[in-house]
């Protein structure tokens, strides 16, 4: 008999950096890391000021508890 797992909806957010010339931005971070909104919103705003041109893209990812609990611990004020 196996256990079900029970996924969580989340929310998370990727960074890119649009170029010029470019119609795809690349994606910032160690494959293409996902953040919480505020964690998002910081590292754009770091990169914005450094002159670069920035978006957030939403994702909507299931998470199993235990990477939940991990993001909750490893970003304690975004989730």
């Amino acid at each position: 008999m196996t256990a079900t797992i029970k996924y969580r909806a989340r929310k998370l957010f990727q960074i890119r950096i649009h170029r010029p010339g470019h119609i795809f931005g690349a994606q910032v971070g160690h494959k293409c890391r996902l953040l919480p909104r505020a964690s998002a919103a910081r590292v754009a705003r770091r990169l914005r000021e450094a002159g670069h041109t920035v978006t957030i893209d939403p994702i909507l990812v299931k998470l199993t508890p235990e990477q939940v609990s991990w993001l909750a611990n490893r970003y304690p004020l975004s989730m």
